[in-house]
């Protein structure tokens, strides 16, 4: 009998000990069994709802492998408290045959009437996490309103705990340049000229590492970004969101709630940003999405819809300094987007190459070398190796034949002994026509050969690759691309020097100022 136990606690101010508890309690179970100490398997500090528990898919990959034979809990919300989750958890683990026991609320899974009792407990546990999420709620709520924080702290500001709980207060050296920030951006500098100017001036982004645009910019619906924190303006914004379980992966989502159910107070003494400058920020925002707005209606029905490429080798270029993705940093150009995000101090390379220069040389180059010999010969004999492996297995033929050619040893059989009828000869002959034919189809997969059966290869090939020109589509010639070439790291030297795989051939192409890509090796 191999025994399995699964513990966990939910939360930071749980205790460590509680696993230790749990785990004992499946041992002693065992213990009085007579059956061998279970193997451990736990997760900490992990909520029962969520189903990518580490601890929780090694015990259900272990239970796949047939690794024990009885799985034992504390109790049932111990293994989930989502009562969907817990319900196929049950399932998986019958279906394996492995038995399941909660040892404080009584179930076991090879007793009659587990599943209602099962069914109950997982209803209650999952009514006591509805109930726990409505309690923290308004818990938190509370604070808000008391002018605490509720949850997050943004840049600028540190913690400072107090009897009732932890109050925000503003951490100047930070303020310092959430202000500088501001005036640049109603000076009329871009997100992406400010986040240039601190990675040089190497101030710390709010995670530690290099500012990028979208730290600064964020999103004004959501409230995300530096320039829309309102708390910097000495308002502050609770109840914005929520998080949802998607019950299709298990994954929590956030959904943003109506204005109608904001809880908005007021503190001006956190406000770091004069509202003069404040007020200037969010005309200069609203400028902005005025005129983004009245290009998009311009442009019609030439407008992109949803985020497919937008250009052929989109995604497909990456900076070979810093690893980041070459994008259109302007309407006609590729340049690296991390150096043009976050400035030199985040990434070298300055190089840039013209869009229609890229695509045009680059897939050039791409179908030659795929026209060459060597290609050719790569693709030919992959054709053969896939052609020999797709080979009929003679081995039901075979059978077909043996088969056909006992019932005529039964037919003949009969007839010796004087059965001769009608029906005799019919069956015997309906069983040497199979015969024959089976046979007919045996010595036509022993004569086999690959290279029958692609004649015109080289045509076919060529074919193939000349038509990356004629792909009107954008998203299916990237994705043609990507399939011949995978990612194209561009190197600044003397101008830019693009490295590529293209089809199991590996070559180099520089681009020189004015005459964009030139061979400059190639190698198998």
């Amino acid at each position: 009998m191999r025994t399995a136990a699964y513990a966990r606690y939910s939360s930071d101010q749980q205790r460590e000990q509680s696993i230790r508890d749990q785990l004992r309690n499946c041992a002693a179970y065992c213990e009085r069994m007579g059956w061998p100490e279970p193997e451990p398997y736990s997760d900490e500090a992990v909520s029962g709802s969520l189903r990518e528990r580490p601890g929780y898919q090694r015990l259900l990959k272990a239970a796949e492998a047939h690794a024990f034979d009885v799985l034992l809990v504390d109790d049932l919300s111990r293994l989930s408290r989502d009562q969907v989750e817990s319900t196929q958890a049950l399932r998986l683990m019958q279906y394996r045959g492995i038995r399941v026991i909660g040892i404080s609320d009584g179930v076991d899974t090879d007793q009659r009437g587990y599943k209602l009792q099962a069914g109950v407990r997982g209803l209650m546990a999952e009514l006591y996490l509805d109930d726990l999420a409505e309690k923290t709620h308004r818990g938190l709520t509370g604070q808000a309103l008391a002018g605490y924080s509720a949850g997050g702290l943004p840049y600028g500001y540190r913690s400072v705990e107090d009897h009732d709980g932890h109050r925000r207060e503003i951490d100047e050296d930070a303020a310092t340049w959430v202000r500088w920030i501001f005036e640049r951006y109603a000076a009329g500098w871009s997100p992406r000229r400010i986040a240039s100017a601190l990675n040089e001036r190497r101030i710390p982004s709010p995670r530690g590492g290099k500012w990028s645009q979208t730290a600064i910019y964020g999103d004004a619906k959501r409230g995300t970004g530096l320039l829309n924190q309102p708390l910097y303006a000495g308002k502050q914004i609770w109840n914005r969101s929520r998080w949802v379980k998607d019950p299709a992966d298990g994954k929590r989502k956030r959904k943003e709630r109506p204005e109608s159910e904001w809880i908005i107070t007021e503190h001006e003494d956190l406000r770091i940003v004069d509202q003069a400058t404040w007020d200037a920020v969010k005309a200069r925002q609203r400028d902005t999405r005025a005129r983004t707005r009245k290009a998009q209606e311009a442009l019609g029905r030439h407008a992109r819809l949803g985020r497919g490429p937008k250009y052929v080798l989109s995604g497909l270029l990456q900076c070979g300094v810093c690893g980041g993705n070459y994008v259109i940093i302007d309407r006609y150009r590729y340049g690296c987007g991390r150096h043009r995000d976050r400035g030199p101090s985040a990434c070298t390379n300055s190089e840039c190459v013209p869009r229609r220069v890229a695509e045009e040389r680059l897939l050039e180059h791409i179908k030659a070398e795929l026209l060459s010999e060597e290609a050719y010969q790569l693709f030919a004999q992959e054709v053969r190796r896939l052609m020999a492996a797709e080979k009929p297995d003679p081995t039901a033929t075979r059978r077909e034949v043996a088969e056909a050619e006992r019932e005529i040893e039964n037919i003949m059989a009969a007839i010796r002994q004087g059965m001769i009828t009608p029906s005799t000869r019919s069956a015997l002959e309906a069983a040497e026509a199979r015969r024959d034919a089976a046979k007919d189809r045996l010595a036509a997969i022993k004569a086999y050969e690959p290279t029958q059966v692609l004649p015109r290869a080289r045509e076919i090939y060529e074919g193939w690759v000349r038509r990356l020109e004629e792909l009107d589509d954008v998203a299916e010639a990237r994705e043609a691309v990507r399939e011949i070439t995978g990612v194209i790291r561009l190197i600044p030297d003397r101008g830019l020097v693009a490295q590529l795989q293209a089809s199991g051939l590996a070559c180099q192409l520089r681009v020189v100022a004015g005459a964009g890509f030139e061979p400059a090796t190639f190698g198998l």
